[in-house]
């Protein structure tokens, strides 16, 4: 067997999107491409992943079991290669960004590590404890919400407790992730102990299995607007509203590059314009 990771890539993108043609657009290759690399991953793997109609394509029941395996497989060698080539060129006069959980939602550990040795000046984190030698400053709030497929056979209210979301097939990160410890620590007080039912690493993956219907998911605020491409119900948590920083993390003893604090105007700026719970939720706290 001789998987790529630009099948993977490309299997993601289409579950993500649901069409060939716009996963095609994000690998920049046509939609006959796309769809050569998706038909030989399922050449190779020995099942469809996807059942395609004239209007979109789903995934198969192989398909969903087989989604969190591929994400976890490109994380892993994504996350090898960035640490990789960060060892191979140290460039001066780059601010050296690591974030978490946006981009790959279990490198915490390693970016920390990275952020102590010097080879990274910054990391974004939702991370709400201290770590020795790492100075903390909030970046942006956000709120955690809960999401399930829009036409899904959850029949759940705008507003949702976490006693009513404790009895739902949850998908979520892994053990560790920031947003992952606050979910456990609401749901853990309102009496669920059971472990989520699917774990994902990237967020984006973890949207595309609440469309297909996987189960409902404990996600940001700032992913609302990725949800609003989808056919995704947003549901306010509430009893209680449970609210996070994302953290703007940096060496104490590492000078950083010029230019860094405009930088950090810049996101703070920028992320102060996402909303912090569903539209629906904010009128009628309004």
């Amino acid at each position: 067997m001789n998987i790529t990771s630009r099948q993977l890539k490309a299997f993601l993108l289409t579950a993500r999107y649901q069409s060939f043609s716009r996963a095609a657009d994000q690998l920049f290759i046509t939609q006959s491409g796309m769809s050569v690399l998706v038909r030989e991953l399922e050449d190779q793997l020995g099942f469809r992943l996807f059942e395609r109609t004239t209007r979109k394509v789903t995934l198969t029941k192989f398909g969903s079991t087989f989604l969190p395996i591929a994400d976890r497989s490109l994380v892993d060698l994504e996350q090898a290669a960035t640490s990789i080539g960060r060892s191979a060129s140290v460039e001066r006069g780059v601010l050296a960004l690591g974030a978490t959980p946006f981009v790959a939602a279990d490198i915490l550990a390693p970016a920390l590590e990275m952020l102590r040795s010097g080879e990274l000046d910054v990391a974004l984190t939702a991370m709400h404890h201290d770590t020795p030698g790492v100075r903390r400053v909030p970046l942006a709030r956000f709120s955690l919400i809960a999401i399930a497929a829009r036409n899904g056979a959850h029949g759940l209210s705008a507003e949702m407790r976490w006693s009513e979301l404790a009895a739902e097939r949850l998908i979520a990160f892994p053990p560790g992730n920031p947003i992952r410890e606050l979910m456990d620590e609401h749901l853990g007080r309102a009496g669920r102990r059971e472990p989520p039912d699917i774990v994902c690493n990237y967020l984006e993956t973890q949207i595309a299995m609440v469309e297909a219907g996987s189960g409902v998911a404990v996600v940001p605020s700032f992913a609302m607007h990725a949800c609003a491409k989808r056919a995704i119900a947003l549901h306010a948590l509430v009893a209680p509203q449970v609210a996070g920083n994302v953290y703007w993390l940096v060496n104490r003893a590492r000078k950083l590059p010029v230019g860094t604090e405009s930088f950090n105007a810049f996101l703070k700026d920028y992320m102060s314009t996402l909303p912090v719970e569903p539209a629906a939720h904010a009128a009628h706290a309004a």
